[in-house]
């Protein structure tokens, strides 16, 4: 796992293992790996800009114009080009395993889902349509690798001492669930209970699709 993180990112290596496991349901997906967002940052100068940034003694000293220049460089992102090379390869997978269908971004960093360092919630994913390439498809792609420069993102970052330069997002991608049920996070353990005395499961689900517009919320803790 630890070597498919560095390259695919923590969710993708984890759905990995998930797809190998006997008796799971899950759907069919592939993995856009981190280099493709390290060239893209590279080619439009971002991590040129960055270290700009990062060497400015305002940036760091004043929240108002971090934030402010983290949501320049995130417009600035979804405003660039993607790589022929990506978005030729992208199509033909798209075209060959997912004829038609709408597709999820999920972000999948190395930053992320981390013993000492989950960061919940860090990152977030869009779904893109392939009947709108360039306006839909690889804009929401932009998008999910923006969000890497969230300015919670890079607070909290920042607050447990991750490297910036060394985070790399790829993408876990599957067809999306247009018509959610539910929307929610299990774990396969107790957290009341971290001596492990009392072994059991905990699930947090959110009704319907969409987790920030649900309005009810129902925790679950059942033990085994």
């Amino acid at each position: 796992i630890s070597v498919a993180v560095r390259s695919f990112g923590a969710k993708s290596a984890n759905y990995s293992v998930l797809m190998h496991t006997p008796g799971v349901p899950i759907k069919k997906a592939f993995a856009i790996p981190a280099y493709y967002y390290v060239k893209f940052m590279q080619e439009n100068g971002f991590t040129a800009r960055l270290q700009t940034l990062l060497a400015d003694a305002s940036f760091h000293s004043d929240a108002t114009v971090r934030d402010a220049q983290l949501k320049q460089l995130r417009s600035d992102m979804k405003a660039a080009p993607i790589s022929v090379e990506l978005s030729t390869k992208l199509k033909a997978k798209l075209d060959s395993d997912f004829p038609g269908q709408t597709m999820r971004f999920r972000s999948s960093t190395n930053a992320e889902d981390l013993d000492g360092f989950p960061c919940a919630g860090c990152y977030d994913s869009h779904t893109g349509d392939p009947a709108n390439w360039e306006g839909d498809l690889l804009l929401a792609i932009k998008q999910t690798w923006a969000t890497v420069w969230s300015f919670r993102t890079f607070e909290e970052r920042e607050y447990h001492s991750i490297d910036h330069f060394g985070v790399g997002m790829a993408l876990l991608v599957h067809h999306n669930f247009p018509d959610e049920e539910a929307n929610g996070v299990a774990v396969t353990a107790n957290p009341y209970d971290p001596t492990g005395n009392s072994p059991g499961f905990y699930v947090n689900v959110q009704q319907g699709g969409d987790a920030e517009a649900a309005p009810d919320v129902k925790s679950i803790a059942a033990h085994g």
